[in-house]
């Protein structure tokens, strides 16, 4: 794992010092190096890579690097993006493989093919694009399969390493997959096992059709016979570094598709982002769309102000409608109406505020006056709370369903609901 994490910082700290570059660059975007749905551009790409291979196994004498023999190896690989952040890839790798611990050691080849997923981390950033319009730095995970072939060899004689020489038995059969266990030297089908590639990588952009790059993969195998020793504590591994020259298939004058900078309001999927703010305004016409529904129509305000006049025989009489419950969250034409109250008691201190509850005939009696009780302390708790006055210059009346503008013939029936689900505020 101290092999990743070396990888890892190394590929980071780079990442950072390009990042603080690329802050200081201006570049001056044309059409075609931002990613739209609606434009087309090259997406396939073929390398080839050439690099060390170094085993961790049961049978290496090492923690990081090889002391003795290092086997090189090439790769090929062909990729497919699918949006400028994410790509599919099939490679492949061929290489010889060495590993020797005391007395015995192991040598063979492989052939690993895998599929791998790509995640380009400039491309998920804040500024979504290649650093300086050149580099990309990316992830890569995958699954495939080795396919191989090994022996043990006595490193004293150089000789294929019999059963019988390990495990104090009479077998004489040959340690080896790959190969005849009665004659090493003949070859079979060779052993195959599961790998699963992690790794990181960073590409350059020579121009629209070449890019190179180094990428360093480590690929966990998922037993533990690689080097023919099977009593190991963990399962063998191997990491590929590799030298890359990728060619981009397509129109020579496209751009392709992972140097491209992602455009405003998409995420890195491709897909268009919703903005935070326009969820904040949606909200608020939302809000609105209830209050005004909730609201008696013009002619039912009309009456209804007159009616108010009659019943407590002055006009100097406000109101606030509720829906059904006993709060709501207060419009901002209700909070301007306690808001105006609020200046001028504060500038008549003889004045005092009485808060007259009203509940519709829905529900029993008694729990419709504990209704209007509370939508009364709602109104008062924000005059006390939110607008500083003194209680003491604010009366509650719960009136509950008692005496309802139910005579108001011309009230129609919405309106005349509402009438009776309110706060009447009076200035008196």
């Amino acid at each position: 794992m101290r092999i990743i994490g070396i990888i890892a910082f190394i590929f980071f700290t780079t990442f950072v010092a390009e990042s603080q570059n690329r802050r200081d660059s201006v570049f001056v975007l044309t059409p075609d190096m931002i990613f739209s749905f609606g434009q087309s551009y090259n997406s396939w790409s073929v390398g080839a890579g050439f690099g060390p291979v170094f085993m961790y196994a049961d049978q290496s004498g090492y923690s990081m690097f090889p002391d003795r023999e290092i086997d090189f190896g090439p790769s090929l690989q062909i990729t497919k993006h699918l949006v400028p952040a994410f790509a599919f890839e099939m490679q492949y790798l061929q290489s010889d493989m060495f590993g020797q611990e005391g007395a015995y050691g192991f040598r063979g080849d492989l052939m690993d093919i895998s599929i791998n997923g790509i995640a380009i981390i400039n491309q998920m950033s804040a500024r979504p694009g290649p650093v300086n319009d050149k580099w990309n730095y990316y992830l890569k995970i995958g699954v495939g399969a080795t396919l191989f072939r090994s022996h043990l060899f006595s490193v004293e004689t150089g000789d294929v390493v019999q059963r019988s020489q390990l495990y104090d038995s009479s077998n004489p059969d040959y340690v080896v997959l790959g190969y005849d266990v009665k004659d090493p030297d003949k070859k079979t089908s060779r052993a195959v096992d599961i790998v699963l590639p992690i790794g990181a990588g960073l590409m350059y952009r020579i121009n629209n059709r070449f890019d190179v790059g180094v990428e360093s993969v480590l690929r966990f195998s998922a037993s533990d016979r690689l080097d023919n020793i099977l009593t190991g504590a963990t399962n063998d591994r191997y990491l590929y570094t590799s030298l890359n020259v990728s060619y981009k298939f397509g129109d020579k004058d496209q751009r392709h598709m992972r140097w491209t900078y992602r455009a405003e309001g998409m995420d890195m999927f491709g897909r268009p982002q919703e903005d935070p703010l326009a969820d904040e305004i949606r909200q608020l016409e939302e809000d609105i769309d209830i209050y005004e529904a909730n609201r008696p129509v013009d002619k039912d305000s009309v009456v209804f102000t007159e009616t108010l006049r009659v019943i407590y025989d002055q006009y100097n009489v406000k109101t606030i409608f509720f829906p059904s419950g006993a709060f709501r969250r207060f419009s901002p034409a209700d909070q301007l109406l306690m808001g105006r109250i609020a200046v001028e008691l504060n500038n008549n201190p003889d004045k005092t505020l009485t808060l007259y509850g009203y509940s519709d005939t829905d529900g029993e009696a008694e729990d419709n006056l504990e209704l209007s009780r509370e939508r009364c302390l709602a109104v008062k708790e924000f005059f006390v709370h939110d607008l500083g006055m003194e209680p003491g210059r604010i009366n509650i009346v719960p009136v509950g369903e008692e005496d309802p503008l139910s005579p108001v013939s011309e009230l129609s029936p919405r309106g005349l609901k509402m009438a009776n689900r309110r706060v009447d505020l009076v200035i008196e």
